[in-house]
Parts: C-alpha cells; structure tokens; sequence
C-alpha cells in the first residue's frame, strides 16, 4: 500500500522526497488539525497538496497553487481548509471542521520546492450509544470506536468523571437491564497499550427515559411526625399513564392510601413531575409506597417502570423517672442508622436559633441533664449512615410546657364542673323535698275540714297581726276597729 502511494506521489509531483509519520486522534464533531510544518524558501508563493489515500487511490482533499487559488473535489463542503495566514509561517496544517468517523485515515501534505513530504494518520474516536433512545429494564450497547483501528491501543472507562474498573479495555460494553444509574457522560479514554498513555478522551451523554427521580429502587424518605413530607416521582417525557399505591409487607390485599396523601396538580406542575405529598405526616403514614408509569419506547410500544419509597417516621419520646427526664429518637427503621448526634436548641431574639452539640453515639437515648430540664427552646436529634445525615427531629421544651400547663387548665376546668353539678343536684332534691313535704301536710288536712278552717283563720289573725305590728302607729285606729268587727 505505502509503495503504491509513493509511485503515484513521484509520479504526480515528480519529487524525491523523504517521509515524515505523524498521528493525530480526535473526537467525533470536534476540529481535526493535522499538522504540516516545513521550511519554504517562499512560504507565500507556495503550491500545496493535501490528499487521502482510499483503497490504491489518492483523493485531493484541499489544493492551492501558486496564484492563491484553492481548489476542492466536487460535492465537498468547505469542511477542511489551510489557514493562509500561517503559510508565512510555513505552516500547512489541514483544519477538518466536524470530524466525522469517514473522515479517519491516512492523508498527505506536499509542499512544492520541499524534498520532505508529511504523512498523518487521522483517527477519530467516537462514543455511541445503540438503541440511541433506551427506557429503563431495556438492553443498551455503548461502542467506543477507533478510525481507523489500531492493535496496539486500549481502551478505559469513565461515567461521570468516575473510573469503571469493571469495564476496562473494553471497547464496547453491554447491559442487559439499564437503569438511571447508567445515565450521565460516558468517557472512553485512548492509551497506548506499552506506555498507557492517554492519547485522547471522547465523551457523549446519555439520557435514560422512566423515573429520573429517585434513581435508587427502593428509596427511603425521613420524615418526622406532624411535618409534610414529598414523595419524589419525577418522569422522563414521553409518559402514557402513572399511579401510586401503597404497599403491605404482610398481606398481599391492597392498602388505603393516607387521607392526607395528595399528587400535584394545576399549571405551575409539570406534565412529568407526579411528586406526591403528605401535609401532616402521622405515625401510620410509616410504609412502603409505589410510584410506576408506563413509558414510550423508541419503537412506540409502552415499558413499565416504578420505584419502591419506603416513606420512615421519625419522633422524640419523652419518659421522666426519679426527676429525670429521657428523651428517645424513635425512628420507624433504623437499618440504615449508625450513628445519633443529640443538640441543644437555643431560641434567641428576633427568631435566630442556635444549636449546641450534646452527645455523639449508637445510643438513641439522652437524657437531659437537671439543670436544663427546663429550657424554653428544645432538643434536636441528628441520625446518620455513617457520615451522611439521614434526618432530624425536634422536641419543643416550650410546646410540651403548653401542653401541660392546657392539660392541668382542662382538669381544673373538669373539677369545676363536677362541684357544680353536685351543688345543683342538691338543690333540686331539696325543692322536691320541700314539695313533698307541703303536699303531706295539705293530704292529712284534708282529713279534717274544721280543723282546716281553724287553722286557715288562725293563719290568716297571725298575717294580719304581723302587718299591724308594721304599721301601728299610722294605723292603730283602723286595727282597734277589726278588732271590734271580728269579736261581734
């Protein structure tokens, strides 16, 4: 092949001349320069050749004589050019805009006047992605490919900046069931295989369609009694149909969801965002929830995804025994919980808080020491898995104090009530004993109707004596004169 390409290079330019080998690699879309630097006696006045060698052929790519005048083969866009400004310089590098993968091989540069002829290997290196769409659970192929190959290069791995060392000198890998885990920027970095030196770095990104967020399956959400809590369930586009369920681990029977569950809704929402929400969490809120969709695919069939969120409680539980009083971080799971870290929450002027660490251990218990049994603002319990902070939880000192103190007014308030129940219960047995014993005495009257008159005018002088006795100096004549008429 070389042999070919030198008979038609003398043959054409009628030059002896010497080889000078470079290599170039270069990314996929990415300006390709393949470099062409030799000493001219008359830089400007140069002719210029660039050609490629396909099958036993040399193809001009880009031509310029002596006048200036640049010539390009017929059909090719302007793509590869030789900045003029350089020339004075005596460089004839080749500018190859967007490089693409056909755009790989060998190429040529003579300059007219020079015994030296430039040889450059261009290889383009280009990360793909087959199928170029992919949902969640499908098969996905990622290519890292060299144009053209070379055997003594080797291949490594990066998603997201990370090394995969699963993966290395692999130049294409394969998965079987993709997740979101796969999503991000796939890098395939170039080295020679005896130095392992990076020659080039190629990139491209990749989206999988289904649940962007959580990426994890299941995922567990913290959150602390009497707070509202999100559920997050965040889509892809090309979303059919999504629904939440909550889920038993006891029975395989269908569970309410909370009264107070909600998914979003109105114009500020968007179409993929079906975050659910929980206003005021309660303590059989605690489980496990479903968030599943079905997704379009590339060839316009609809895939199946979902994720489990375990939805943990959290709460402070207060016991004083021997006027001392414990408090408990009460969490619903604690599997991923190594560590808990008690503060002392300080309230201060204008609303600013400040937080002051306590203890730091296994141990969820902590008890308060006795001269801050009392402190207005509260306690926070910090829990984490291993360095990472999972949640927090607040008792209010303060809250619990108004809730005492609401509890002592109510049982006042009940005592109350009582006493004066009691008293009126007295006074209506009392009325009903005075009617009973009025009616008595009319019942043994009635026995004897003289005696009832008797008693009726002994009654009636007594009544009439008592008002004398009020008026008897205003009225003494008119009482003497009764007196008279009764005798008569």
């Amino acid at each position: 092949m070389q042999v070919q390409v030198l008979i038609l290079l003398a043959t054409t330019l009628a030059i002896s001349c010497c080889l000078s080998e470079k290599e170039v690699f270069v990314e996929s879309g990415s300006v390709a320069v393949l470099p062409c630097v030799v000493h001219s006696f008359n830089a400007h006045s140069s002719a210029v050749q660039w050609k490629k060698a396909i099958g036993n052929e040399l193809k001009t790519v880009w031509r310029r004589d002596r006048s200036g005048l640049e010539f390009r083969p017929v059909g090719r866009g302007p793509r590869a050019h030789c900045p003029q400004p350089n020339f004075g310089k005596g460089d004839y590098s080749l500018h190859i805009e967007g490089a693409r993968v056909e755009d790989g091989g060998t190429y040529y540069c003579v300059v007219e006047g020079n015994t030296v002829y430039v040889e450059v290997i261009l290889r383009v290196v280009r990360v793909s992605f087959s199928p170029t769409e992919v949902v969640e659970g499908n098969e996905l192929t990622i290519t890292c490919s060299i144009t053209p190959q070379q055997g003594s290069m080797v291949t490594t791995w990066e998603l997201n900046g990370s090394q995969e060392p699963s993966r290395t000198s692999f130049q294409t890998l394969r998965h079987s069931n993709v997740s979101q885990k796969e999503s991000g920027i796939w890098s395939c970095l170039v080295r020679r295989r005896a130095s392992g030196e990076v020659q080039l770095k190629a990139s491209a990104s990749l989206q999988v369609k289904g649940i962007l967020n959580p990426k994890d399956n299941p995922t567990v959400v913290y959150a602390e009694v009497g707070s509202s809590v999100t559920l997050p369930c965040i889509f892809s586009d090309e979303l059919i149909s999504d629904t939440w369920k909550k889920v038993s681990t006891t029975t395989s029977m269908p569970v309410p969801l909370p009264p107070s569950f909600k998914t979003p809704s109105g114009p500020i929402v968007t179409q993929w965002d079906r975050s659910a929400y929980i206003d005021t969490v309660e303590e059989a809120d605690q489980g496990m929830y479903k968030c599943s969709g079905q997704m379009k695919s590339a060839d316009g069939k609809g895939v199946s995804v979902e994720r489990n969120i375990q939805l943990v409680i959290a709460q402070v539980k207060r016991l004083s025994r021997s006027g001392q009083m414990t408090l408990t971080c009460d969490i619903s799971d604690t599997n991923q919980v190594t560590q808990y870290e008690w503060l002392r929450l300080d309230s201060g002027e204008n609303a600013t808080h400040t937080l002051t660490p306590l203890q730091k251990s296994k141990s969820k218990a902590f008890t308060i020491p006795k001269g801050e049994a009392n402190n207005l603002g509260g306690w926070v319990c910090r829990f984490y898995s291993q360095q990472r902070l999972l949640g927090n939880v607040t008792y209010h000192q303060e809250m619990m104090s108004s809730l005492m103190g609401q509890n002592e007014s109510g049982s006042s308030k009940k005592v109350i009530t009582v006493i004066g129940l009691t008293l009126l219960l007295m006074l209506v047995l009392l009325i009903l004993l005075q009617i009973y014993k009025n009616h008595r005495r009319r019942k043994m009257i009635m026995q004897y109707p003289a005696m009832e008159t008797i008693v009726h005018l002994a009654t009636n002088e007594r009544e009439r004596r008592e008002r004398c006795k009020s008026r008897e100096k205003e009225l003494k004549a008119s009482c003497n004169a009764d007196m008279i008429s009764t005798s008569v």
